[in-house]
């Protein structure tokens, strides 16, 4: 395909809608210091919609509060500006594509299941590294939101790399053979359409350099931390479906990690990654109610 396929993919990110007034509106007030709650409320407020969701996933386990949140208004409080912010990212990430075509060999189901899972895994390891948990969590959920562009502009080559490689143990490695087919992969289709809604740059850095950690700044730790999430992902992904338990030898995955993490820094071990993997594998557990409440 080559350049013809760059310039498809372009041009599908060109089509693709803008984001809702609310939404722009809610990005340019949370990252506006001189804005108050009540410029947040007024703005949020008008969607009954968002509103509605974001006090379910306020008063959802997700956040543990103690206290029920019954207002908008407590909810920007007890929450801040920054995380309002993230349960709107979510939520337009998702309703861009809620119409989104159901495929027996693309499960958007499955996809989101996926990012979900990422998600949690990038706050796990945030939360370990004293980084932005919250804002990592939306980072991991919407890491591969560029494969979805991918998908509209080239349905049948999308589906025949799936078909490829879907027996692969090592799926986190399928963006070596996007770019064979595309000359793109999707953290680069995703940057650009981050751009376009004017994401924060944090999560533009974050998806748009997830599989190019070595491109970006080191200072920035979210490109590794959504990396390694992607992976522990994928791991918890193979475990679950294995039948075989001695068949997938994690210690191959970690390792890689190990190495990668140092040239950020971060020394971990191998029991360390091991540790990552169990609490994921808990929190997909007690977030099962949360999944719902985000897709």
């Amino acid at each position: 395909m080559g350049s013809n396929a760059t310039s498809t993919l372009i041009a599908q990110i060109e089509s693709m809608p803008t984001l809702p007034t609310v939404a722009l509106r809610v990005l340019e007030v949370t990252s506006d210091p001189g804005s108050s709650t009540n410029d947040l409320m007024e703005i949020i407020g008008t969607d009954i919609s968002l509103t509605a969701k974001i006090l379910k996933i306020a008063n959802s386990p997700f956040y543990g509060l103690t206290r029920e949140v019954a207002s908008l208004q407590h909810a920007v409080t007890v929450l801040g500006f920054k995380e309002i912010r993230n349960l709107v990212i979510s939520t337009i990430a998702f309703e861009s594509f809620k119409n989104f075509k159901q495929d027996d060999k693309f499960d958007i189901k499955r996809f989101w299941r996926h990012s979900f899972c990422c998600g949690l895994a990038a706050k796990i390891i945030a939360v370990e590294l004293k980084s932005s948990s919250n804002e990592l969590f939306v980072a991991g959920l919407i890491h591969d939101i560029g494969k979805l562009v991918m998908y509209i502009a080239f349905p049948a080559e999308f589906l025949k790399l799936v078909d490829i490689i879907s027996p692969l143990k090592l799926k986190y490695t399928a963006f070596e053979a996007e770019k064979s087919v595309f000359e793109m992969i999707h953290d680069e289709v995703g940057k650009k359409l981050l751009e376009k809604w004017m994401f924060p740059e944090s999560l533009i850095t974050a998806v748009g350099f997830h599989h190019h950690t070595q491109e970006v700044d080191k200072k920035s730790p979210f490109p590794i931390i959504v990396h390694i999430a992607d992976i522990l992902a994928h791991v918890y992904e193979m475990q679950s479906e294995d039948d075989e338990d001695d068949s997938l030898d994690e210690g191959l995955f970690y390792s890689d990690i190990v190495t990668l993490s140092k040239s950020f820094g971060i020394n971990w071990k191998v029991s360390d990654l091991s540790r990552f993997q169990n609490t994921l594998t808990e929190s997909m557990k007690e977030e099962a109610d949360a999944m719902k409440l985000f897709f």
